[in-house]
């Protein structure tokens, strides 16, 4: 059994009793995983696009992360994807994230983005002291 990665070509051997990115460390094929493959951080995210009948379908924990995005773009996390046969794994939005370390940010970002601010300290009293008892 054989694993391709697009579009650098390189070829692994395919171990059923590893997931995918255990198969790229072993292998040195940089895969981005801050989580390590617990599955909780989506970091990991690889497109197949050969072969998908020689892979499990996702699992609970898989598509509670992805979500629907499975069924619209056909991405699975590679710590959760076990092959049993030949298949092909696109890396390109991997190895642009390699090559753009820096996250995208989401949401709202306001005029006075870059703008300083300073936290307020000494808002929150305590009374430590015991009132005497009459």
């Amino acid at each position: 059994m054989k694993i391709k990665f697009l579009p650098t070509n390189q070829e692994i051997e395919a171990d059923p009793n590893k997931t995918l990115l255990q198969m790229c460390v072993d292998n040195k094929i940089e895969i981005r995983s801050i989580c390590k493959g617990v599955p909780s951080c989506a970091e990991c995210r690889v497109r197949i696009v050969g072969g998908e009948s020689n892979v499990i379908p996702p699992n609970r924990a898989e598509l509670s992360l992805i979500g629907t995005n499975y069924y619209l773009d056909g991405r699975r996390l590679s710590c959760q994807v076990r092959c049993f046969g030949n298949i092909t794994v696109d890396l390109t939005e991997q190895i642009e994230r390699t090559d753009n370390p820096n996250k995208k940010v989401r949401g709202f970002r306001s005029a006075t983005a870059n703008s300083a601010t300073t936290a307020v300290q000494g808002t929150l009293v305590l009374d430590d002291k015991k009132k005497p008892s009459k």
